[in-house]
This record gives structure tokens, C-alpha cells and sequence, in this order.
């Protein structure tokens, strides 16, 4: 008995597979490009008008953000290394005893920003972006 029951299931799925015609896979195909698409327009903003202001004690960097570099910044403990990378910026390197500045990551947005407070480093992204800007749900 039981070996009919999953015959007969096994039946069904079969029949239920095959009543795919040639436009439902087209729709599904087409659904699923729109999907991928819109994720990948909302998700990946443009960094081109974004720049990474460093300010160490007596200077001023600014970089764009869109650009790979490795900056060294002198500050009373020493130097401190400020990595720009695939439009991400972090801390790679500090003299500080306490490394905060290194365990803060990477930062790519507007408004975001490091601190090496005992070297007195201090790393901003400024600038606007497509990730910025309000949308319908944040009222």
C-alpha cells in the first residue's frame, strides 16, 4: 500500500514538471533577469563623487574614494596606515596600543568614519551617493 502511495506521488510530480509550456519558462527567465537587475542597480552606488578625508596632526589628505592607494599618516605615536581599496577605506596599521581604529573595518559610505584617538588620526568619507538618497520606505 504504501509503495502505491509513492508511486502515485511520484506520478504526480512527473505530470506537474512536464506541464511547463515554452513561454512560462520565458517568463521565469524574464523575472528572474528583472530581479538580479534591480539588485544590482540599488545595491552598488556610485562612488565617484565620494572622497576620503584623513587628518592627521598638521594635515590634510583628501582622495577619491574610487582610487587604490596606501597612505601613511604621521601622528605622535608614529605612523599610521590608511588603506583605500575597491572603494573601501580601513585602518591597516597604527601604533596605538589598543588597535580600535584597526577593529572598526572598512567604511564606504557618506557620514562614516575611523578614529585613531591616542595617534590622533582621524579617517571621513564625505560626498553623496545613490545610497544616500531617501526612499519610500524610510518616512
Amino acid at each position: 500500500m504504501a509503495t502505491m502511495k509513492v508511486a502515485t506521488a511520484a506520478a504526480a510530480i512527473k505530470r506537474s514538471i512536464t506541464r511547463f509550456r515554452p513561454w512560462d519558462l520565458v517568463m521565469l527567465g524574464t523575472s528572474i533577469v528583472i530581479t538580479v537587475s534591480s539588485f544590482i542597480l540599488v545595491y552598488t552606488g556610485n562612488t565617484k563623487d565620494l572622497q576620503v578625508v584623513i587628518e592627521g596632526t598638521g594635515q590634510s589628505y583628501i582622495y577619491p574614494l574610487s582610487i587604490n592607494e596606501t597612505i601613511p599618516v604621521q601622528g605622535p605615536l608614529g605612523t599610521t596606515i590608511v588603506v583605500i581599496h575597491h572603494g573601501n577605506v580601513h585602518v591597516e596599521d597604527s601604533p596605538c596600543n589598543n588597535k580600535l581604529c584597526i577593529a572598526m573595518g572598512e567604511i564606504s559610505l557618506p557620514g562614516q568614519w575611523i578614529a585613531c584617538l591616542p595617534n590622533q588620526v582621524f579617517v571621513r568619507i564625505i560626498g553623496t551617493s545613490a545610497k544616500d538618497e531617501l526612499d519610500g520606505s524610510t518616512y
